[in-house]
């Protein structure tokens, strides 16, 4: 097999989730074009619509597979005037969602429950709810909850009352842009000032999007970030989302993996934050050519062609390459799987707690097609092999990047894998299987 043609990947997740909940910032009407219709976009919008904002598409339960316009505008009634929602808001299966607006909603004057799917509710909270308790936030979890669990402190569902928060200093443990995004909109909306420091870089797009739409930040060399209080609301503004670099990353690593292959991503954003997959690739020898690069609403956009050049060499990833692409490592186990030499990740602790503990299912799932993998505390080694059997059962646990991991492996093993289920790749990327199904050709 091999893949060849143009493809244009759906909008970032990352970027689309700021855009819908960035418009609260302003007040009047945002237009945003190239949104992601991820399922788990479309589940931030339903929360939106609870606080208030009106989306221009009718309200669709996040617990279907209907998913959100690429296109649409939001009237937003400003941060100060958000409505107090008469039902909890409901995450789906997004921590994204359920992290950064609890920052939204720490500084309102009302309560907010939030809620999610079984995966999301087994999923850690505490740092994100932790420090926003800090500046005057209450969080509350049901009695039920703590029944259950004999502890249910960071996990959902809780609800937050928002209160007179005040500003705070941040030395934060692990580099997590969505908990410096959800401090960052508690302290607009805190007395005082609000200081955040990351012990690595990360993606910056709150930090592009604050500029591009007028939010006034500090930022200096190391990283650190200074807001204070929001006192009037943003402009109305307009946002075009570029493609998402953690959906190419799949079709990349087919296209360097497979002798004859050549592929071009047309749009794709290539923020510092996100070029895991492509630094790391590179190092592995991989033929990749960032082309026509410009930058679009704040971020840097590129067409991106992957072609195969020879088999990849090893490599390691660890410490702070982890948070430029932690989501990109379950497909460069493919590629590591399938290089000369030993293909290393480490201190990619945090993937154990993601939909499922994805380096566990790595681990089983590469082992049973007959990969010589090892298990480590915080990531994986791999001696990697020019064939690799395939023909085993593929578990995804509802995760959506094992899911779509498991396709590409089809590609590249002898013979397919027995996936488990591949509904869940609604959730990030809903038209996978179909662009997949569209590059590939013996």
């Amino acid at each position: 097999m091999r893949v060849k043609g143009i493809l244009s990947v759906p909008g970032d997740k990352s970027i689309s989730h700021r855009a819908l909940m960035f418009a609260a910032l302003s007040r009047g009407t945002v237009r945003i074009t190239g949104l992601s219709p991820a399922e788990d976009c479309a589940s931030t919008a339903s929360c939106l619509r609870r606080l208030g904002l009106g989306i221009s598409q009718p309200e669709q339960s996040a617990r279907t597979s209907a998913m959100i316009a690429s296109n649409l505008t939001v009237e937003s009634p400003g941060l100060h005037d958000l409505s107090a929602p008469v039902r909890a808001l409901y995450a789906g299966n997004s921590g994204t969602t359920m992290r950064i607006i609890s920052g939204l909603v720490s500084g309102q004057s009302f309560t907010t429950t939030f809620d999610g799917d079984s995966s999301l509710r087994r999923r850690p909270m505490s740092r994100v709810l932790v420090p926003l308790s800090q500046m005057g936030m209450k969080v509350d979890y049901p009695r039920e909850a703590e029944d259950v669990r004999g502890t249910a402190v960071g996990f959902a569902p809780f609800s937050i009352t928002g209160g007179h928060l005040q500003g705070r200093e941040f030395n934060l443990d692990i580099a997590s842009a969505q908990v410096q995004t959800a401090l960052l909109l508690a302290g607009l909306q805190a007395e005082g000032e609000t200081v955040i420091r990351m012990p690595a870089r990360v993606r910056d797009h709150t930090e592009r999007m604050f500029k591009y739409i007028g939010i006034p930040f500090e930022q200096s060399e190391d990283s650190t970030i200074r807001v204070r209080k929001l006192e009037e609301p943003a402009a109305p503004f307009s946002l075009s989302v570029p493609g998402d670099l953690s959906s190419a990353a799949f079709f990349i690593v087919a296209a360097v993996c497979l002798p004859g292959s050549d592929l071009l991503l047309k749009s794709v954003g290539v923020n510092p934050g996100r070029r895991l997959i492509l630094e790391v690739l590179g190092q592995m020898g991989a033929e990749l050519n960032p082309e026509t690069v410009s930058e679009v609403c704040g971020e840097p956009v590129a067409d991106v062609r992957a072609r195969y050049n020879k088999r990849l060499k090893g490599a390691t990833v660890s410490g702070d390459q982890v948070p430029l692409g932690i989501d990109e490592i379950p497909v460069l186990a493919l590629a590591g799987a399938t290089c000369d030499g030993v293909f290393t990740v480490t201190g990619a602790a945090e993937l154990r707690h993601k939909e499922s503990d994805r380096l566990r299912a790595i681990v089983d799932n590469l082992r049973a097609a007959g990969v010589e993998i090892e298990e480590l505390e915080d990531g994986f080694r791999i001696q990697g092999s020019q064939r690799i059997r395939g023909g085993s059962p593929w578990r995804t646990y509802g995760d959506h990047r094992l899911a779509m991991t498991a396709l590409i492996a089809n590609c590249i093993f002898e013979q397919p894998v027995q996936i488990e289920e591949t509904d869940s790749i609604r959730i990030s990327y809903p038209g996978f299987a179909e662009h997949l199904r569209f590059l590939v050709s013996e």
